[in-house]
């Protein structure tokens, strides 16, 4: 179901499965798991860090000539659009997580979030609908986590 030369950009509201379901992929689809997060420590070529600084279109033509599947895990805040840009301009394609905010916040604290700031999801969020994402990002929208505290299934988001 998903193309065997690809490179997905998962993105969206903190705590809705994004670096969950980019496992699931690298576990099942062979897919290159890049957590941008914990970049450059978050991927398998550490390598690739400065190239990223350097230049976008240079580092997906490095991850594609490395490997077949590639699955970037970052919940970009949205000042970063432009790098999200210049990604899609070479053909990453972007999935956006969305998910019931209340829940989420919840699930960030049990998790601890990063840093265990509970003020950046605040933040990341008010940004996010400041920036009216998901909708001006015409983009693919996986409605991943519902009030009901659960979470799509694998194969429904892979769909």
């Amino acid at each position: 179901m998903i193309p065997k030369h690809t490179v997905i950009l998962l993105a969206g509201i903190p705590a809705t499965g994004k670096t969950e379901f980019a496992r699931y992929l690298a576990r099942e689809h062979d897919f290159a798991h890049y957590d941008m997060e914990r970049f450059p420590s978050g991927g398998p070529r550490q390598v690739l860090h400065g190239i990223w600084e350097k230049s976008r279109p240079a580092f997906v033509a490095f991850l594609r000539q490395e490997h077949p599947r590639v699955v970037l895990d970052w919940g970009f805040p949205p000042s970063c659009i432009a790098r999200v840009n210049e990604l899609r301009s070479c053909g990453v394609r972007l999935v956006w997580f969305e998910g019931d905010v209340a829940l989420a916040r919840k699930l960030f604290i049990k998790r601890g979030g990063p840093k265990g700031s509970i003020e950046g999801f605040g933040k990341q969020v008010e940004a996010i609908k400041a920036a009216n994402f998901p909708a001006a990002l015409n983009c693919v929208v996986v409605p991943a986590l519902s009030a009901k505290e659960s979470f799509l299934d694998r194969e429904e988001v892979e769909r």
